[in-house]
């Protein structure tokens, strides 16, 4: 890949590192610990004009603070951001990486929960401060949980540093995260876990969860499905066995589900290496279970596609909308040729799907009428994600590996949508996400998740950089 300057990625990537760095003091869970962390997207700091009086600096700076609730900002510690955080600084610099992990373990409550957003105090806005935290059984915490990517991030940071120690330190602590899962959120023994909220998939407002919720999830913040459900778990004190006793909002997610798979299977071989062998059995016969389930219960042979299915009151229904998370199947260890091939040359690979300039959109569909123009509707339309095209690549090379035949295949289509994701960034930078047909970036800038496209980039078998000689961020 001649076209990729590998230099430049790697500067671009530690400043958006060094501008969202957070370092903080918690001392409200367990013994007091110094937490350095990189949240996703920091306002930056106040700016007074140059022609501004002195003395309207503070009226200035009243408007800069109301206005917060209204700008894309993310402050907080979020879990699966941070897990591509720590794969990406992996590569830069691995105490920092390994930094990450700590401080979204230091949120880990005794029954093995880790939450999906850890709050900033310094950097929260009022809206957050007066009103969502009412929200929430914590002011630290939130009550919800994230696709649990943390299990394959701890993996790549041992395969790069080779630190032992590290993984006997977190080792037990994800064990108890991954058994929580399967103790609270595996509800009918089927092999698949439940989500209770779209914001816990990280597709928040995916159309989706449209059928689910019963409501457009498109709908502003205020007015819509996800606020009023939140107030009902506030009103049954997020205890578990009474929100699902109501059947309010019960998925069993696709992307979830995948990414809980693929991390069991890594977690199992993270047991290996520490000689933990029963462990490692433990996980891998989950790893096992679950994945079979995906490939039982979410394949739809008419269409060639996978969906989430809507558990509510066991009708497991599957909500028959294409999304992305339709090729995260890629990432398990038994899914058969032609499904995979079906994926890959009827939806992935054709232009009029998820192939477009840019690929490869979180939904194949352009968003309608009523919903062009709003601000800040994510995962709903032609939007293409670093994250998510991280996962496929992933994926792709995974079966690459298991179908030599087919693999050249697989590896060109991989390389391909790592070069477009380069593209995407060098063109407009480390945005949230990227319009799929024009490359137009939006949203948050400086985005931390989308600095995974270095371990695309590094991981491809053509394009091998070397890391620079003092590139660790000081």
């Amino acid at each position: 890949m001649p076209e990729i300057d590998w230099p430049w990625l790697l500067a671009q990537a530690k400043g958006v590192f060094e501008a969202n760095r957070v370092e903080e003091v918690r001392k409200w869970n367990r013994a007091t610990e110094r937490c350095l962390y990189h949240a996703p997207f920091l306002d930056p700091p106040i700016h007074y004009p140059r022609q501004l009086p002195k003395w309207l600096h503070r009226w200035w700076r009243l408007w800069w603070q109301l206005r917060l609730p209204w700008q894309v900002i993310y402050p907080h510690q979020w879990l699966w951001d941070s897990c591509a955080h720590a794969i990406t600084l992996s590569l830069i610099d691995p105490e920092l990486a390994q930094h990450e992990i700590l401080s979204l373990l230091y949120a880990q409550q005794p029954d093995g929960f880790i939450p999906h957003v850890i709050t900033n105090p310094r950097q929260m806005h009022w809206v957050d401060r007066y009103l969502f935290c009412w929200l929430r059984p914590s002011p630290h915490i939130s009550p919800y949980l994230q696709p649990p990517n943390i299990a394959r991030a701890v993996e790549v940071i041992h395969n790069r540093s080779g630190d032992v120690s590290f993984l006997h330190g977190v080792l037990p602590r994800l064990r108890d995260f991954y058994l929580y899962l399967d103790r609270v959120r595996h509800r009918d023994g089927r092999g698949l876990v439940e989500i209770i909220i779209s914001y816990e998939s990280g597709k928040d407002r995916s159309r989706e969860y449209d059928a689910a919720y019963g409501a457009s999830a498109a709908k502003p913040i205020l007015c819509g499905p996800m606020l009023r459900l939140m107030v009902w778990h506030r009103f049954l004190d997020w205890d578990m066995g009474r929100i699902c006793g109501r059947n309010l909002f019960r998925v069993k997610d696709l992307l979830f589900n995948c990414v809980y798979a693929w991390n069991l299977a890594a977690l199992s071989r993270l047991f290996d290496v520490v000689g933990s062998s029963g462990d490692a059995r433990l996980f891998q016969e989950m790893a096992q279970r679950t994945e079979g389930a995906i490939l039982s219960q979410m394949y739809d042979p008419a269409s060639g596609l996978f969906y989430s299915l809507d558990a509510r009151y066991g009708q497991d229904k599957p909500l028959k909308v294409a999304t992305v998370s339709t090729f995260l199947p890629l990432l398990l260890d038994r899914i058969e040729r032609g499904v995979v091939e079906r994926l890959v040359e009827e939806h992935l690979t054709d232009p009029g799907s998820f192939w477009p300039a840019y690929p490869v959109p979180a939904e194949p569909t352009p968003l309608p009428p009523q919903e062009r123009g709003r601000r800040h509707l994510i995962w709903r339309g032609r939007q293409t994600w670093v994250y998510s095209n991280w996962f496929i690549v992933e994926g792709l090379r995974k079966q690459a590996g298991r179908f030599p035949d087919y693999g050249p295949r697989l590896r060109r289509i991989a390389d391909e949508i790592t070069l477009k994701t380069y593209q995407l960034v060098r063109k407009e930078g480390f945005c949230e996400y990227f319009d799929s047909d024009s490359g137009e970036g939006s949203s948050a800038k400086n985005f931390g998740w989308s600095t995974l496209v270095l371990d695309m980039v590094y991981s491809s078998p053509i394009y091998k950089p070397t890391l620079i000689e003092g590139s660790q961020i000081s």
